[in-house]
């Protein structure tokens, strides 16, 4: 989908293990999709299973509307996030490390995937010790997406020491 080389291939993440490490350590990912011809991205929790990413949300709404349409996106997301500071303005920079996955979003449909799906989300964000079986009820009040991932990017900016 991206298939194109990094400007600053000095700040490419190659390892996919590191790329992997920014998905789980991000908290939030900016999922962006195409609404004809305009843009849209929305924040969302997510969760890295293996190569695809899941995600949740309610039932309808302009997200679940793009989708029906065109159901290709990416995820953003960055961590590590700290402004450089230096003598001049262009002396200023961001540090980061930054992940983004491209592919096609499907609905999960299967209950048992939604199931694991949305344990592996708790357990992402309530702690490894979340256990729960989600009831029928539960699991129909949920729309949980699952972005087939196609392919995984990574770049980062670590500040330089200062001279001496």
């Amino acid at each position: 989908m991206m298939n194109r080389n990094m400007r600053r291939a000095d700040r490419e993440i190659t390892d996919e293990g590191a790329i992997d490490g920014i998905f789980h350590e991000a908290l939030v990912g900016h999922l962006g999709l195409c609404d004809g011809d305009e843009p849209y991205v929305v924040p969302m929790n997510f969760v890295l299973c293996g190569s695809a990413l899941y995600l949740h949300c309610a039932h309808e709404g302009r997200r679940m509307d793009i989708l029906r349409k065109n159901p290709k996106a990416c995820l953003q997301t960055e961590v590590g996030t700290a402004l450089t500071a230096g003598p001049h303005p262009c002396d200023y920079g961001m540090d980061y490390r930054s992940a983004i996955a491209s592919g096609t979003v499907r609905v999960v449909g299967d209950n048992d995937e939604k199931n694991r799906a949305l344990v592996a989300l708790m357990k992402k964000y309530a702690g490894e010790d979340f256990s729960h079986a989600f009831s029928e009820k539960e699991l129909a009040g949920v729309t949980v997406l699952c972005l087939d991932i196609e392919e995984k990017r990574g770049k980062a900016r670590v500040s330089r020491p200062s001279p001496q």
